[in-house]
């Protein structure tokens, strides 16, 4: 199931995840981004300045104590000493506070940006598998974009103002000091560079793996395989399949993780050395006279602290960043990706729809499966397009409305061109019902009116046109009955359910409307019914229907045969039973099991 092909798209540089980052947080929290580096700042240096401070209290008391000092500097000092300590609290839990809201704002921001990007993109990358790799990884580091860009600044206005600050103070003493904590921070500074690298590669291969876990973890347990799954014994098979896969995903996030550690335990081991050398270098500081005591006390009581928040800075804020880059790195790949785009258009509903030897192939395959067709519909005028299973009807359908661009040829849609042609102006006064349709975990009425939000006129007219009672004992709560058991509602049988779909496309105002396979879960009397009920609502209305059942045909104005990629016959019911080609031979077929 996994796709083990390489990825050779080219790395994103994080330049523009940067780009990306600051674009949203100004859209979103602009001032509390502002406040939030002004406190960051202010409680760097607070921390800074409590260790001068310190010194200047140890060097007053030792003053006294040398009848060198006056007593009244020394309370004044500890006086300076408390009210930093407390700013520094205060400013920690103001920081804090303010990048948790910023943070729950970038949640829904990030989803917005996400399913806008889903809105603009080719639907046909939706049949190649690598795009929903990216799907996966785009979830997974859309928010962490962001946040690595916050974690940034936090590092940027808060540690380095500490360390600065501390770097003069120390190089202020004896030059050596600053000097040796510098030259501890390049090698793990050089270790988060390194784990990037192998998170970004993690990422890479555990997408594909993480999908497929997630999948056989559904067919386990929603209510849309639950059934098929008891009752055919395949549990186990299907557990077996999610026990495998995610032996596959712990495999690589134990490889990935083994690497990490064993890096952040040796530059660990260097930070213990150099930390031993730096205390050192103190005590023959003070022993040679070139420190005072109070110097020796203040740097002495900070190192340990200093050296912790290198760690974290590096550990947990770089560290993290370092991680959520290469999820970072996923997303923006996302982002990049070509969207549909187009000009904006007004359809002339009188123009039909025309297709001048069109081609179609798949992501990643290599057969066509719509081979070189032609066909013009006329405006007002009702197509059914037949054929065996594979035979092209359905990505014929997905063309001539549009929602795909064929590979090869064009198709004029209403006047316009799909190629060149925005989804917004190509859907305008278009309407279809699918066999996959959706079950919405909505209200009645709001099942019908998801297709036209801004249609003002109530539900009924369509729900009795697809034969949907609302006053019957399906619906308890009429049109406002609630479709999912989960949220204290009813559920419908795959019938009911396929009416409801109906009643949803026949509710959006259209001037174009597809049928494909709409009536697959109603038995042939009442799909008799409903495609008699369809004739008089489409007059003078365009519209396409994908059967199985060739009776259903009958109603067409004029019946099209798919085989193997290719339209083979083009005729009126009756005019292909006469021609005794591949339509009548499928008909005979299907009669033959009626009469028998």
């Amino acid at each position: 199931m996994v796709d083990s092909k390489k990825d050779k798209r080219p790395k994103v540089s994080i330049f523009k995840v940067i780009k990306f980052g600051m674009k949203v947080t100004l859209d979103t929290v602009p001032i509390l981004f502002i406040i939030s580096n002004i406190v960051a700042i202010v409680h760097g240096v607070s921390w800074g300045f409590a260790t001068f401070v310190t010194q200047q209290f140890y060097d007053s008391v030792s003053d006294i104590l040398t009848k060198n000092g006056a007593l009244s500097h020394a309370f004044l000092m500890i006086a300076a000493l408390g009210l930093s300590f407390v700013a520094q609290h205060i400013l920690n839990g103001v920081h804090n506070f303010i990048a948790s809201v910023i943070f729950s704002e970038f949640d829904g921001e990030v989803l917005k940006i996400i399913h806008n990007k889903m809105a603009r993109i080719n639907p046909v990358v939706l049949e190649d598998t690598h795009f929903h790799d990216d799907m996966d990884k785009a979830v997974h580091g859309g928010k962490t974009a962001v946040i690595t860009l916050h974690t940034g600044f936090t590092g940027l206005f808060f540690y380095v103002p500490y360390f600065t600050f501390m770097g003069f103070y120390l190089h202020n003493l004896k030059p050596q000091f600053a000097f040796a904590i510098a030259l501890i921070f390049v090698p793990v500074a050089l270790s988060q560079i390194i784990r990037t690298g192998i998170i970004s590669k993690f990422e890479d291969s555990a997408a594909p793996v993480r999908r497929e876990y997630d999948y056989y973890g559904k067919t386990i347990t929603d209510r849309e395989y639950f059934k098929e799954t008891r009752m055919l014994g395949a549990y186990s098979f299907f557990l077996k399949r999610l026990i495998k896969s995610m032996k596959k995903l712990g495999a690589a996030e134990w490889a990935a993780s083994k690497k990490t550690n064993l890096l952040e335990i040796g530059i660990s081991i260097i930070s213990a050395l150099g930390y031993a050398g730096v205390l050192y270098m103190l005590v023959t500081a003070l022993m040679s006279g070139e420190i005072t005591v109070g110097a020796f006390a203040a740097v002495f009581g900070s190192i340990g602290f200093m050296f912790n928040l290198m760690q974290e800075m590096i550990n947990m804020h770089i560290g993290r960043m370092a991680s959520d880059m290469g999820k970072a790195h996923n997303f923006i790949r996302f982002m990049e990706m070509p969207e549909r785009g187009g000009a904006n258009a007004e359809p002339e509903f009188d123009k039909g729809i025309v297709a001048e030897n069109i081609s179609f192939t798949y992501p990643n395959s290599e057969n066509k499966s719509v081979d070189g067709v032609s066909l013009e519909i006329k405006a007002g005028e009702t197509v059914a397009i037949v054929g065996e299973n594979g035979a092209g009807k359905t990505t014929l359908v997905r063309l001539l409305m549009g929602l795909y661009i064929p590979v090869e040829g064009k198709v004029i849609l209403n006047g316009m061109d799909t190629s060149v042609v925005n989804n917004q102006s190509l859907f305008k006064g278009m309407s279809g019902v699918f066999q996959k349709f959706q079950r919405y975990q909505m209200t009645l009425k709001e099942n019908v009116e998801i297709s036209q939000s801004d249609n003002k006129t109530d539900i009924n007219t369509a729900a009795e046109q697809a034969g949907v009672d609302i006053n019957g004992s399906s619906f308890p709560d009429g049109s406002r009955t609630m479709l999912s058991r989960e949220f204290e509602g009813v559920d419908l049988s795959g019938g009911e359910w396929q009416r409801v779909a109906i009643a949803r496309g026949l509710y959006r105002t259209h001037n174009v409307v597809v049928l494909d396979e709409p009536t697959a879960a109603i038995d042939p009397l009442e799909e008799s019914r409903i495609y008699h009920q369809f004739v008089e609502i489409s007059k003078g209305k365009t519209a396409i229907i994908v059967t199985h059942r060739l009776g259903s045909a009958k109603i067409a104005d004029r019946v099209v045969v798919m085989d193997k990629s290719k339209i083979v016959e083009i005729g009126s019911h009756d005019e292909l039973l006469k021609s005794g080609g591949l339509y009548a031979e499928m008909y005979g077929a299907q009669a033959g099991w009626y009469e028998e």
